[in-house]
């Protein structure tokens, strides 16, 4: 004849036996969780704090308030990319949200907005805007000049630079960020010529 006790205590034993295996389970599921993060991270390789912008940048704005810090696979991280950015530092070039931030697309403190924008080993010339071309920020242009024919002698009209872009555009004139090479070509067009813009595709 059963007692009590007895009865009580049979019932216990398919409790824990169930307690038992839902921890064994779950102890199965965090060592199999863990076991994939950590495959995940040698897959990716270690991780880097490096800038990215939180909204898009035009070109000549500074970057404060306009990035963040975040920790990225270091395989996803490309050449020249800032862990923090300097103080003063301005987009060299327009900057699309959640990019990375490198060197080489910014420019440096107590430049204006406009000096900001030229690319490396450029100088930037500004040309009148008689011929009324419809040019934007961002657009390539060459620069064209012509002379007189009794100077020039059969083609009176020559390139004097080519693939330039389009830094600033004012009322008068347009900005354009030529070769320093093409700089003092374009000078001497402008003071002895008649200088025209036409648009690059």
């Amino acid at each position: 004849m059963l007692t009590l006790s007895r009865l009580r205590h049979r019932r216990r034993v398919p409790y824990w036996l169930v307690a038992g295996l839902i921890a064994l389970a779950t102890a199965l599921l965090v060592g199999r969780l863990v076991s994939a993060a950590a495959a995940e991270r040698a897959r990716w390789g270690e991780v880097r704090t490096t800038v990215v912008t939180t909204r898009a940048v035009a070109a000549g704005t500074g970057l404060r308030g306009h990035v963040a810090e975040r920790r990225l696979p270091a395989a996803m991280v490309p050449r020249g990319a800032l862990a923090a950015v300097p103080d003063g530092a301005v987009a060299a070039v327009d900057l699309a949200a959640g990019e990375v931030v490198v060197e080489a697309r910014l420019a440096g403190a107590g430049r204006s907005t406009v000096a900001a924008r030229l690319p490396g080993g450029t100088r930037g010339v500004a040309v009148p805007t008689g011929n009324g071309l419809p040019v934007e920020l961002g657009d390539r242009v060459d620069v064209l000049a012509t002379f007189d024919p009794k100077d020039a002698g059969a083609d009176p009209t020559v390139t004097v630079a080519r693939d330039a872009l389009v830094i600033a555009v004012g009322k008068d004139a347009v900005t354009v960020a030529v070769s320093t090479a093409a700089a003092p070509r374009v000078a001497y067009a402008l003071a002895t010529g008649t200088v025209t813009l036409v648009l690059s595709g």
